[in-house]
């Protein structure tokens, strides 16, 4: 009894050192690794809005009682519209194509001096320029300076509508009045950031070129000949949402 009762003892403190330092030697847990941060992509359709200031010049010649002048004037207001588009991201660059349309409320004049070299027979030009509203369509290709700023540049082709107002005084006065829908150019740069989701914001500049309006008056001393260019500067600021705003990767390395 004595011999069984210390072979059991001896079982008991040898199995247990080989039971405690079996477990000694498992391995401590590690959990597993998070999964990485969800990056920005820029590839994606978007929409938003945008308000701004626009400064341009509206250029008039006339040939008017046998003699041709010229003048510039200053048009300017504010501007505000929507736009659309869609990027597609190859690495650290960004290609896209962006359509916007703008209510525009820049309008501008001046008043000719004489145009007649006779006191009695003195005639002036007032003019009257408005951009009721404009529209462009245009690529973009741009860098992205860090993951969630993209510097671009910008071309394409602009329009919008121009009103030309204008009164003749003399002897007698004569008026005449043009609107119509020109079509043109613009070329621009800006910057856009992104700063949430599929948020992002942009500032941008653009430069339009809308060609030239060309109105003919029959006025008491004949045929009289108005000419005007719009050229225009604009500067804006908006806002855009696009869909698919975070993804695994920038499609091609960054």
């Amino acid at each position: 009894m004595k011999k069984l009762f210390l072979a059991g003892a001896a079982l008991m403190v040898f199995g247990g050192s080989a039971i405690a330092a079996d477990i000694s030697r498992q391995p401590a847990y590690t959990p597993p690794p998070s999964p990485p941060a969800p990056v920005y992509t820029w590839t994606g359709l978007y929409w938003g809005g945008n308000i701004g200031y626009s400064r341009g010049r509206a250029k008039t010649d006339v040939t008017a009682l046998g003699f041709t002048a010229s003048e510039s004037q200053n048009i300017e207001g504010v501007i505000g519209g929507f736009q659309s588009g869609y990027n597609y991201q190859f690495g650290a660059w960004v290609w896209g194509f962006e359509t916007d349309i703008q209510a525009s409320g820049q309008k501008g004049g001046s008043t000719f001096g004489a145009l007649t070299a006779t006191p009695a027979a003195l005639t002036t030009l007032t003019t009257d320029h408005k951009l009721r509203w404009f529209g462009t369509s245009r690529s973009r290709l741009g860098f992205l300076w860090s993951p969630n700023v993209l510097l671009y540049g910008t071309a394409g082709v602009a329009y919008g509508q121009v009103k030309d107002d204008f009164l003749l005084t003399g002897v007698t006065t004569a008026t005449a009045s043009v609107k119509d829908v020109k079509a043109g150019w613009t070329v621009g740069a800006g910057v856009e950031g992104a700063f949430g989701g599929g948020w992002s914001w942009k500032v941008e500049y653009l430069y339009i070129d809308l060609g030239k309006l060309e109105q003919t008056l029959s006025t008491f001393s004949g045929t009289e000949t108005f000419n005007s260019r719009v050229t225009d500067n604009i500067v804006r600021v908006g806002l855009n949402y696009r869909w698919g705003g975070y993804g695994s990767g920038y499609g091609g390395g960054y």
